[in-house]
Parts: structure tokens; sequence; C-alpha cells
């Protein structure tokens, strides 16, 4: 081993915690660099092989009814590879001990019993048999969240008909990861299920005998998916399709897409704290050990030791630094991932999802370790390269002193001697002060950004559940009802008041763009569930034209006063020309919204509405239940106590694992940066310190001067780390913001000092425990002249 080497161990050995505290925050960046995509790319590999294996539909499209005979031509059509024409709707399900009607999507099953399109990965039990009508697949989720296992038995109402259904197998599908009742975009398990049974009873069901309503297909490899859409849709144009769309609007799909470009931005984002951090903690550790080993330095190169060689040996320490922190945090990601794929499992409903990071993960982890290593040592290591064997043998300039003056000497004028000390070590090294205060500042931040997570959840959830909807049920009926339908609903047991909306899927054009989305139709006077915008004010819809969401404008490149073309993609199929009276900001969804009057008359269909958003007596409920499980056309029933319960339950669940994970991380990086920053203090003020204990001064005092420095680092990094929190908050909450939801920064006082009381208490640990070194001062050794 070279002498270089040997050194090169004893130095590293010498500053293992530094090393330690160095390894600890960047394996705590590392390991949600590992996570992150790691997560990203085992959900992508899980989605494709998924998607290729069971040939998950390209394009799909709903229709009112058309002849089978049609399919022939859909088949023809240009790009088509595999394609199934299928029977679906929606039916209210009756479960034995359930009060509350859960609803479900039904979708037909070819007569062989396997779909070509779409097809299922059974879980449990057995195909149903197309000699029996009755029986059924019922999606994983569903029945295991009711409970339900092959063998139970269900009642559904399927077009006004009520049928006992026999499940015989339980069933995932590509189709349906993520399930969501149709409007809605929380998740349910137990509220909203998929059923799939024979074609021909489900066809006899809806009055669909020899027809179809719905179609999906795959494309071929070199297929031009435009051109095979219009093909589609000119052939289904007579039959009320509401126009072919492909992946990017499947709901399904369309929520995966968004959680891996979220995913992608937490690679990014937070292991950059981490490793900026990091690098600078290599700065502070390296650029102490030259400056003391300057003698050393001059005698390597005075016996022959080029200035390579020497930045070379420096460097290395801090690529053992890294090594070290690759190392921890490849092992931290591994298990980070496994956690976040046991809670992608509860969400996203895969045969199987397992945690699997590729080489090139790790590779593209070590590679940024090893990056912020190397630019935390370049300046010191240079400064080594660059000093001359002369001037490294002779002393360090003496650091020029001087006396404080104006306000800053004012205020030095009234401490003590001790709190002198401490303010003269901070003005006077604003370089190495500046770095310890930042350091503490990230981990203010990032723990800003951790808690504003969970306070943008409860206030997306209570601005949805307390001011938008204040309704206690929303029924929606299988298709658009004459408003005399709504006196029903207002007779119904223990209603005490009910408020009408109307939803209808529009193809929106402008300035050369096309965007499908859905249009409400809002009352002026509503008052149960209301548009509600990101400063909880209700959003009136104009009377006259059209208001759009944010989201929807901006894809349109749509402005106040502009006119734009909106086409009914069922039903009449109306086309008009309206003008945009306002740009909205809602907190959920992408939508425009009209005046409900105003919306019927342009469709040409005065009085029509979708469902009713109702307001209960609570002691009448359980008729209610036994009332609307018997009219038949009403499709579903959605819960809104259940539906908060539900999303607050998953929202903490997802959310709080993640919260500690960063609270834990933000911990190693206060308690990194103090445990460093006083290590350095210590051993640089080893000789100013003995000295004080000889003049007089007891352990407590000379511990408060090492620990007072720390805490007055830390208390400066507070404004610096509050405002960098905030500035991240807002960006993130930009960066996560969805076409589905608008995240507004969301001020949580109760945050803010949890971060900031957090990580003094960090700073303050790490210090204390650094304390001990006061206790082991060798008081006459260190006052020995130095050579």
């Amino acid at each position: 081993m070279r002498a270089l080497d040997k050194k090169l161990f004893r130095d590293v050995w010498r500053m293992r915690m530094h090393a330690v505290g160095v390894a600890l925050v960047l394996g705590c960046g590392l390991s949600v660099m590992v996570m992150a995509v790691g997560m990203r790319g085992s959900m992508e590999r899980t989605r494709a092989a998924y998607y290729a294996e069971r040939h998950m539909a390209d394009v799909a499209v709903s229709l009112v009814r058309a002849p089978e005979r049609i399919a022939r031509q859909l088949a023809e059509a240009p790009g088509v590879e595999a394609l199934e024409t299928r029977v679906s709707g929606i039916a209210l399900l009756d479960l034995p001990g359930v009060d509350e009607p859960p609803s479900a999507r039904l979708v037909s099953l070819p007569p062989s019993g396997r779909p070509h399109v779409n097809d299922l990965a059974l879980a449990s039990g057995r195909w149903p048999d197309p000699a029996r009508a009755n029986e059924v697949l019922l999606s994983q989720a569903f029945a295991d969240a009711n409970r339900i296992a092959p063998g139970d038995r269900l009642a559904a109402t399927m077009y006004g008909r009520r049928q006992t259904l026999l499940v015989v197998g339980v069933a995932n599908s590509p189709e349906f990861v993520f399930v969501a009742a149709p409007g809605e975009l929380f998740r349910q398990a137990g509220r909203f299920g998929v059923i799939w049974m024979g074609r021909e009873a489900l066809a006899r069901a809806y009055d669909l005998d020899g027809a179809f309503n719905d179609v999906v297909l795959t494309l071929g490899r070199n297929a031009n998916r435009a051109e095979t859409i219009a093909a589609i849709d000119r052939i289904l144009e007579p039959y009320g399709a509401t126009g072919a769309y492909g992946r990017d609007r499947m709901i399904s799909d369309r929520f995966l897409s968004e959680e891996l470009r979220q995913l992608s931005t937490m690679a990014t984002f937070i292991p950059a704290l981490f490793l900026i951090t990091a690098a600078f903690l290599v700065n502070i550790a390296l650029g102490r050990v030259i400056a003391t080993e300057r003698s050393n330095i001059g005698l390597l190169k005075a016996f022959g030791y080029s200035n390579a060689a020497v930045a070379w040996h420096y460097a290395k320490s801090a690529l053992i630094f890294a090594a070290i922190g690759a190392f921890l945090g490849s092992a931290a990601g591994v298990a980070l991932g496994r956690t976040v794929a046991d809670l992608y499992r509860e969400y996203y409903h895969f045969p199987t999802l397992e945690f699997a990071a590729s080489p090139a993960t790790f590779l593209a982890a070590w590679s940024a370790g090893l990056a912020a290593a190397v630019g935390g040592c370049l300046v010191s290591v240079l400064r080594a390269a660059r000093l001359a064997p002369a001037a490294a043998l002779t002393p360090p300039r003496p650091t020029a002193f001087f006396a404080a003056s104006g306000a800053l000497g004012d205020f030095a004028a009234k401490l003590d001697a001790k709190s002198r000390i401490i303010m003269r070590r901070i003005v006077r090294f604003p370089r190495r002060a500046g770095t310890t205060s930042l350091g503490v500042a990230f981990a203010i931040a990032l723990l800003v950004v951790a808690r504003t997570f969970p306070a943008e959840m409860d206030y997306l959830l209570d601005v949805n559940f307390g001011v938008a909807n204040r309704q206690d049920i929303t029924l929606t009926f299988a298709e658009a009802r004459d408003r005399s339908v709504l006196h029903q609903v207002e007779r119904l047991p223990g209603v005490l008041d009910a408020e009408p909306f109307r939803i209808d899927d529009i193809v929106f054009r402008h300035n050369g763009r096309t965007v499908h989305e859905a249009i409400f139709g809002v009352s002026q006077t509503a008052r149960l569930s209301r548009v509600v915008g990101v400063n909880q004010t209700p959003i009136a819809p104009p009377v006259s034209g059209l208001a759009l969401a944010r989201a929807l404008a901006e894809k349109l490149g749509a402005h106040p006063g502009d006119t734009i073309r909106i086409e009914q993609t069922r039903g009449r199929r109306i086309a008009a020309e309206v003008r945009v009276s306002a740009i909205v900001e809602p907190m959920i969804g992408a939508a425009a919204y009209m005046e409900l009057e105003s919306l019927s008359r342009l469709l040409r269909e005065p009085a029509r509405i979708s469902g009713a958003h109702i307001m209960m007596d609570h002691t009448e409920l359980t008729a209610f239940n036994r009332a609307i499980k018997r009219i038949p056309t009403i499709a579903g029933a959605s819960y809104i106590g259940q539906a908060e319960t539900s999303m607050r339950r998953e929202f903490e669940q997802g959310v709080g694992v993640m919260n500690l994970i960063y609270a834990a991380f933000a911990a190693i990086m206060a308690g990194g940066v103090a445990f460093s920053a006083a290590r350095i203090t210590l051993a640089e003020q080893e000789r100013d310190l003995a000295t004080l204990r000889v003049l007089g001064f007891t352990r407590t005092e000379v511990s408060y001067i090492l620990i007072g420095e720390l805490v007055a680092l830390a208390l400066l990094a507070v404004p610096a780390g509050v405002a960098l929190g905030t500035l991240l908050a807002i960006w993130l909450m930009q960066l996560f913001q969805t076409d589905m939801y608008a995240f507004p920064f969301v001020f949580s006082p109760g945050g803010y000092a949890f971060a900031i009381a957090f990580t003094l208490a960090c700073v303050t640990a790490a210090s204390l425990l650094v304390r001990t070194g006061v206790d082991k001062l060798d008081m006459i050794g260190v006052l020995k002249a130095r050579d």
C-alpha cells in the first residue's frame, strides 16, 4: 500500500464521524431517488407487461345502440388489430347486510367466455358458464372490501329489472387498474365495483339483443391512432357514439400516468436538497482538514508529490464518503420502495406489483452521489493543489480582527463575554457560518414541504366535503330524465331538500384544438352542491355563456369573451357556438359550467336532469335506502359521509407514511449538519476552549460557547428555511397539479411551528452529543506551543 493511501485511511478514520454525517445525508437523498425512480420503473414495467399480456385496449368508444353487423365494418377500419363489441351499463346493487346500496359497472363477456381485448386475470374461483345467465365475475377490490367470495349471491337492478347474480369468480382487468364511479375522482373500493357477465344475459337485461353499446380495440404496430379513431367515429356516428378515444382519456390509465409523473417530480426535487447539503458538508469537512494540514501538504510537495497526486489524495476522501452514502442510500431506497409498493397495491389493482430497481437506477443514484461529493470537495481540493510548498510550510495568515462599530458594536456591548465570543466567530467566519445555517435551512424547508402536503389534503377535503358538497346523498339516473322526476325524489322517505343537476359529455373546439370534457348544468341558486374556487368562494354559473375551468381553458387557449364551439356526443348531438363568460379555478375537475336552464335550452332538451343532490333526515335513512333499491331509473347513489371517511383514511395512509419518512430524513439532515458543524467547531476551537478552562471558565460555560454558536446559527437559519420551504411548497403544488386536482398553497401555522421546533430540537440534540468533547479536553496538551 502506498504511503498516501495509508494516510488516506488514517484521515478517513479520524474523520469517521464526519463521514457518517455526510453518508447519512447523502443516503437520504439517494434513497428517495432509488425509491422514486425504481417505483416509477416498476410501475411502468408492470403496466406494460399487464397491458401486453391482457391485450389492453388502445381505443374505446361508447354509443347508444348499434346492430352487431356493424362489428365487421369496425374490424376492417385501418389500423385495427383486434376488436370486441360489448354491452355495458351501470347497476345499483343490494348486498346482504349493507344498507347503503353500492353500484357497479356491468361489462359483458363474449360467448367464448374470455375477452380478446381487455382480458381478465382470474384471482379466485372460475369463469362463468355461458349456459348459466346469472353467473358473474366480480372485481377483486370490490369483493375484498365487501367480503364477497365465489359462491355468494348479490342482487342488481339493471335497467329497471332486479336480478339475483351468483359470483363464481373474482378477477382483475387492465381496464380497471384504478376504479372510480362515473363522474367521481375519488376511489371507494366498497362503493363501486365491476361485474362481468355473459353477453346474452346482459344484452337481454338492457334490451340490446343483437346489438352493442360499447367497443374496445387494439391497434396494429404501425397504426395511426388518429386515423383509426376518425374511421371508427364515421362508422358509429349514426348510432349515438360519444366519440372514440385513446388511453389518455381512459380514467384508469390517466390516473396511472399522473402518478408516474408525480414520481418523476419526487425523484428530482427531494434528492436535490440532500445532495446539495451533502456537498456543503463535504466542503466543510475537507476544507478544515486541508486548512489544518497545510504543513503536511507542503512536505508532500517538497518530497516530490505532484499537485495532481495531492489533489487526488484529498478527493478520494470525498469519494469514500460518497461510496458509504451510496451503499446506505441504495439499501434504504429498496426498503422504502417496498413500503411504497405496499401502499400502491392498495390503490392500483395489478395482479402483482413488486418494487424492483433496475441497475440503471442504482447507477444514476451512485453517479449523483459521486457528483455531489466531487462538487463539494472541488474548491478545497483545488486550493490544496494550488498551495505552493514554501507557502504551505509557513503558518497561515492570522485572521483579521476589527472592532465592531455602529449597530453591531452597540449590540455586542450589551452581551456578556461568552455571547460576544459566539458573535465574533459568526461574524468573522461568514462562509462557514453561512454554510451551516444553509444546511439547517434546508432541513426546515424539507419539513415545511412535508407538513404542507397533509395541510393541502385536509384543505382539499374540507372544501370539497364542507363547502362545495353539503348534500348527504347524490343520486345519479341511468340516463337524463324529465325534471318532473325530481318531485318523485322529493317524496322519498326522509328527503328534506333535493337539488337537480345536469352533466353531459361535450367536445370543445377552439383555435384548432379539440378537448373532450364534461359540462355541468348547475342552478344559480345551488345550495347543496356548488362549484367552489381555490379560495373557498362559491362560483355561480353565468346566466349567459359558459364558465371554463382554468385547466380546460388553457388546453383550448380560450379567454373570456372568446367564442368556442361545443358538440354534444350523445342524444341530439347538438353543435353550437358559445361565448366564454368567465375562467374559474375549481379545486377538483376541469370541466365547463353553465346555468342549468341555459344548458337545457342549448341542448334543446328542456327540463332534463342527470340526477339530484339530496339533504336527508338521517332517522329515515334505512327507509330511503330500501326505497331507492326498488327504483329502476336510479343507477347510483353516492353517500357523501362515506366518501369523506374513505378519502381521509386513504390520504392518511399514503400521506401519513410519507410524512413520517420526510420527518426522519429532515432529522437526519438537521442532525448531520449540526453534528458535523459542532465537531469542526470543537476541533478548531480546541485550543481556545482549553485556554478558557485554564482561565477558570467552567465546563458549562465553555459548553455554552460551543453549543450557543450552533443554536445561534440554527436560529439565523429559521427565516431562510421558512422562506425556502414556502417557495418550494408553492412550486411543488404547481408541479403536482393535474387536470383533475388544483392544489393552492395552504399556510399551516402548526406545520411551520413543528418544522422549526423539530429542526431546532435535532440541532440541540446533535450539539449535546458533541458537548462531551469539552469534558475530554487535554488542557495541558493543547496549550503546548505548536511547532
